[in-house]
């Protein structure tokens, strides 16, 4: 059987190698490097230790939109995220912020007790949505290298105890308004 370019083989298929025992035998496939790594163990970005994007969910229930998203932006640098996923963090968390501070000014007088803080941590968690969309495979790429996640105690702990306050001071100053 003949091709419509008079070869044997089909079009966009290279030889590969023939039998010399058989040379009417044709052996073609896909020339693709099929069996070439695709995670190098050396292609690990120096400096600090990125964390987990699963972890950040308790900052984010806890501390709410402001603390995630700091966070976030800062593992986004440690993984080596482009500028695009950065915006998106941020975006999302200022959105989240935006959203919590006018549902709370709407909808209840005093917005640090009870609704208020579940509020502050459905908002935080919807933030957490966008860094775990746009982490999730930069840190798995990573673990396959051989990276290790950072501990997230010191800095977390830091984050929900002053970003926290900070939104919440927010809320206060909106909704007192």
């Amino acid at each position: 059987m003949t091709w419509s370019t008079g070869s044997p083989r089909p079009p966009g298929r290279a030889r590969l190698w023939q039998d010399p025992a058989n040379p009417s035998q044709d052996r073609t496939t896909v020339a693709d490097e099929l069996f070439r790594p695709t995670i190098s163990p050396t292609a690990r970005p120096a400096g600090r230790r990125p964390w987990r994007p699963s972890s950040l969910v308790y900052p984010a229930l806890l501390g709410g939109a402001a603390p995630v998203t700091a966070l976030a932006l800062v593992n986004a640098h440690r993984l080596g995220l482009p500028g695009r996923a950065r915006a998106a963090v941020l975006g999302a968390g200022l959105a989240a912020l935006a959203a919590r501070v006018l549902v709370t000014a709407l909808l209840l007088d005093d917005g640090t007790r009870g609704p208020g803080r579940l509020i502050g941590a459905l908002a935080g968690g919807l933030a957490w949505l966008a860094v775990s969309a746009t982490q999730k495979g930069a840190f798995r790429g990573y673990e396959m290298r051989g990276g290790e996640a950072g501990s997230l105690w010191g800095p977390g702990v830091l984050a929900v105890l002053v970003l926290g306050f900070a939104e919440a001071l927010l809320v206060l100053t909106v909704a007192g308004a």
